[in-house]
């Protein structure tokens, strides 16, 4: 209402006369005053009687002269704060009666204390405290309402609680900025005003809620160093930056495989889904204020096809005179890839010089016309195989004629006592041993060796070069030093696995005497390790009966085998220029050309464990990485040992379980088991790892042997600490090579 229009709160002691009223000064001389609905009024004029609640006589006409108009009651101004009522108004006055009135103002502005509140406070937070301007005396009071009109947007947002303004609903910046409201201050007379507020939200930082990778797979063998993707948070707040980290924590098991540069994702070296076929990595995002969330992130490996890496024939020899057309060998590939099929062909290059004297059919290389080792005693062709997809690899070989005309046989004789005699063809000779029966006890297995005599007499020279002869002090201790482990016969053994399959040679020099001995419930290596010789059987003359055609047997407790010289050649794994397989420092594959081989693996134990194999540069078992040398015993050998194997194996509880192979030419490699693991578990799980060499086992079982040689290229590993059961048959591994 305008200025001009003035509020009166009037009363009257002698009749019942209360109420407001407004009075519009601006007005002409006549005019006409309403009296608020539910006054306290009633008059009577002219035998009428007139109330407030009866509207159409709820009217009060004047002038300055206070001259009643029809069907009205007539005011006239006396005295400031005074009204004169003409005597006729009422029933029972015929005098003026003096009224009182004050003049009463309606409320002139509202406020809110506060106009801006934090993001995110929660529903039914008291934005601020609403109060009110009026001209009247202090102890006016005043209610608050939302009200429609101009600005009155945003009104269900919020609710009035007396004074107390409340949002209904957690606000968010990033989602409304500020609301409009419009609110009505009504004071004790029943004045009001109203006013459009306005109320801002304060954008508060808030942490990231996601991350994300923007390429969540990558080919295998992409270089070392390639991105594998853009890294992206999402975040409330505009116009944040973030930083990227790898974390500790779940998912983390991959992390040491990547690197993070800005927002890029980087692989540190190329992948190989046949090795690792996924991913896992944990990522935390800390934006500009250091608030962050983390999330682990899955990452997987596109198996591409790949090219042969190898190609052999498990035959590289022919008899001389064979006829024409005769099948000489098989060929077979290596892959990386599972499940290919190869196609062989004869091709131009290197060493193609007798292409043309074969044919291959199928996987079978054929000799055209019958060989003569006079005429030409070998061959050299170029072969290539191509897989399904064209992708190919070639490799030259050499295929040698056996001279049939010439044949030396192999002589094993026994001299005095048990010490033994063999000759063979040029320097060398092979000794075969194979097993006539066992019957091992389960907790006090045997392990078998050999070792060089210097004389008929089975003497030897200890340390300082003192002969001695069998029996006396420090025999058994320097019989050890020069022996070569055969192998050890299991009681328990796992499904698929016998102990009539164990064969075991060993290449000697052509004229040498040796002598066998028997370790009872522990191996050579440990007694070594405890310079305790007391477990230790030697052969002896009652023990041994001459079978003829040099065959000789040997009887030991629970234990008799069978020896002869032979033509065979050595397998592949058991020697090479650093060595050959039987070393007392540790079980060893002595690997030479052949470097593609079949793993077989049978296991009989309640554990999962893992078998490896790496390389070592020689029989103490240094490990030499990229020019950084680990001996066994060395804070971080385990870890090197892991990380740099060429094979990984693991088995089924009584299943027979195969595995493809490959190994570097002209090297050593040595197993390991990691009990109940595997490579990516076993220090968070804390489980053991044990090797062949002792010196590089868990403190409690470096004089404790876990892995023993059980014939040509064949190891048995035992999975319990402190040699558990000492049965070494929880997973065996027999390597072959082709």
């Amino acid at each position: 209402m305008a200025d001009s229009i003035l509020y009166y709160k009037f009363s009257n002691t002698d009749q019942s006369l209360t109420g407001n009223f407004f009075f519009n000064q601006a007005a002409a001389d006549d005019q006409q005053v309403t009296l608020d609905e539910g006054l306290n009024i009633s008059a009577t004029y002219s035998g009428q009687t007139y109330t407030q609640t009866d509207d159409s006589q709820a009217l009060l006409l004047t002038n300055e002269s206070g001259e009643i108009a029809d069907q009205g009651l007539g005011l006239q101004f006396i005295i400031p704060d005074i009204f004169t009522v003409n005597a006729d108004i009422f029933v029972d006055a015929n005098t003026d009666n003096s009224i009182t009135y004050t003049q009463i103002y309606a409320p002139t502005d509202l406020s809110l204390g506060v106009t801006i509140f934090d993001e995110n406070v929660s529903a039914n937070t008291i934005v601020g405290t609403l109060s009110s301007t009026d001209p009247d005396a202090k102890n006016n009071t005043f209610i608050y309402t939302l009200v429609a009109g101009d600005g009155d947007t945003d009104n269900t947002a919020f609710a009035i609680d007396g004074t107390n303004l409340k949002i209904n609903s957690s606000p968010n910046f990033e989602a409304k900025s500020s609301y409009s409201i419009r609110v009505r201050t009504t004071d004790n007379d029943g004045l009001f005003v109203e006013k459009a507020l306005a109320i801002a939200v304060n954008d508060l930082n808030e942490a990231p809620t996601d991350l994300s990778l923007g390429v969540t797979t990558v080919d295998e063998n992409v270089s070392a160093n390639t991105i594998v993707g853009i890294l992206s948070s999402t975040d409330p707040d505009a116009n944040n930056t973030f930083i990227y980290t790898l974390v500790a924590g779940d998912g983390d098991t991959d992390n040491t495989a990547f690197a993070i540069d800005g927002t890029n994702l980087k692989i540190n070296s190329s992948p190989n889904f046949e090795a690792k076929s996924s991913y896992s990595i944990r990522v935390r995002t800390t934006d500009n204020d250091g608030l962050f969330v983390e999330k682990a992130l899955a990452i997987a490996v596109n198996d591409l096809n790949e090219a042969p890496t190898d190609l052999s024939l498990d035959v590289t020899n022919v008899d001389e005179n064979v006829s024409a057309n005769t099948i000489i060998g098989t060929f077979s590939s290596i892959d990386p890839d599972a499940n290919n099929t190869f196609t062989y062909t004869l091709v131009a290059g290197i060493d193609d010089t007798d292409n043309a004297v074969f044919t291959i059919n199928g996987d079978k290389l054929q000799i055209n016309n019958a060989p003569n080792f006079d005429v030409k005693s070998s061959y050299k062709i170029r072969v290539r195989t191509t897989d399904q997809s064209g992708l190919s690899f070639e490799k030259a070989l050499n295929i040698g004629v056996n001279n049939n005309n010439i044949l030396i046989s192999p002589e094993l004789t026994k001299g005095f006592e048990d010490v033994f005699n063999i000759k063979g063809t040029n320097d060398k000779a092979i000794l075969k041993i194979t097993i006539a029966s066992s019957t091992p006890n389960p907790n006090r297995l045997n392990e078998l060796g050999v070792f060089n005599v210097d004389d008929a007499a089975g003497s030897i020279k200890d340390d300082t070069g003192k002969s001695l002869f069998p029996g006396a002090d420090g025999y058994n201790k320097a019989a050890l030093t020069r022996a070569k482990v055969l192998f050890s016969t299991l009681a328990n053994l796992p499904n698929g696995f016998s102990n009539s399959d164990v064969i075991r040679s060993l290449q000697l020099d052509s004229g040498s005497n040796f002598r066998f001995y028997l370790v009872q419930g522990t191996t050579t290596q440990t007694v070594i390790s405890k310079a305790n010789y007391t477990d230790i059987v030697f052969s002896s003359t009652q023990n041994i009966q001459d079978l003829g055609n040099n065959v000789f047997s040997l009887n030991f407790p629970n234990l008799a085998v069978n020896i002869q010289a032979t033509n065979q050649s050595l397998d592949s794994g058991l020697n090479n220029q650093f060595g050959q397989q039987g070393s007392t420092q540790g079980e060893l594959l002595y690997v030479g050309d052949n470097v593609n081989a079949i793993f077989t693996v049978n296991r009989e134990a309640a554990y999962d464990n893992f078998i490896g194999f790496y390389q070592v540069t020689d029989e103490t078992g240094t490990i030499n990485i990229n020019g950084t040398i680990y001996k066994p015993g060395d804070s971080g050998y385990t870890q090197a040992a892991i990380n740099s194997r060429v094979v990984g194996l693991a088995g089924t509880n009584q299943a027979t379980i195969t595995f493809n192979g490959q190994f570097n030419s002209n090297s050593i490699f040595a197993p390991f088991i990691i009990a109940n693991g595997d490579p990516n578990s076993y220090i968070s799980r804390g489980n053991s790892v044990y090797f062949s060499f002792l010196g590089a086992n868990p403190t409690s079982d470096k004089q404790v042997d876990h892995i023993r040689l059980l014939g040509n290229n064949t190891f048995g590993f035992e999975d319990l600490p402190n040699g558990g059961d000492r049965d070494f048959n929880d997973i065996i591994v027999r390597v072959n090579f082709r």
